[in-house]
């Protein structure tokens, strides 16, 4: 099942805790904020620990290095609006008692509301007391299709001409990179090479 319909269907179901484990943040967060705010119709909520709470100017800078009153936020929006909360590197987190009571706690209430907390993280590690209530979702590397568009969006901002055949040979050799790590090879490329052709690649 596609990424992006297995999480819709999660969100639908009302999965209390989501975690999606890549290290593609950026991408991950794009791809939920084009697909669900405009499918779902949910309020989204964006925190990470140095920088708490962004994109809601009412929560600017709430919670900033402080992972408990992040979930606090979670219990305190009004139990009738629709809302994701994007918790970054969260997962660090998950072995202290009071963060895994919390959201212990918080589970039971959010099986009732249209909210849901999404942990983005690299490392897959759940304590044993929270593997229950977390649902794990995989975050692929950008398929070829993906990849395509990437190359040609980056391509064409560069004003470059790139024949089909050479198009398809830099396709395969971008894949199972992240959209990130394209785009600084492809950086170092234009850098080095002033152009993208056979030799370069």
């Amino acid at each position: 099942m596609k990424f992006t319909s297995e999480l819709a269907l999660f969100l639908k179901a009302r999965y209390p805790i989501i975690y999606i484990n890549t290290i593609e943040e950026d991408r991950v967060e794009y791809i939920i904020r084009k697909n669900v705010k405009t499918n779902l119709n949910r309020s989204i909520y964006s925190w990470d620990f140095v920088d708490g709470y962004t994109n809601n100017p009412n929560n600017e800078g709430f919670a900033k290095r402080n992972p408990l009153q992040a979930l606090e936020l979670v219990e305190r929006l009004n139990s009738e609006t629709p809302a994701l909360f994007l918790l970054k590197d969260f997962n660090r987190f998950l072995t202290d008692l009071s963060i895994s009571r919390k959201l212990r706690n918080i589970s039971r209430v959010l099986k009732l509301q249209p909210k849901t907390i999404i942990i983005i993280g690299s490392d897959l590690a759940i304590p044993k007391e929270l593997q229950e209530l977390i649902t794990v979702l995989q975050f692929q590397l950008p398929l070829e299709e993906e990849i395509n568009q990437e190359l040609t969006r980056l391509i064409n901002s560069l004003n470059i001409k790139v024949s089909s055949e050479l198009f398809e040979n830099l396709t395969r050799a971008c894949q199972g990179l992240s959209l990130e790590r394209i785009r600084r090879v492809l950086s170092k490329i234009i850098a080095t090479y002033k152009t993208i052709d056979n030799n370069s690649i």
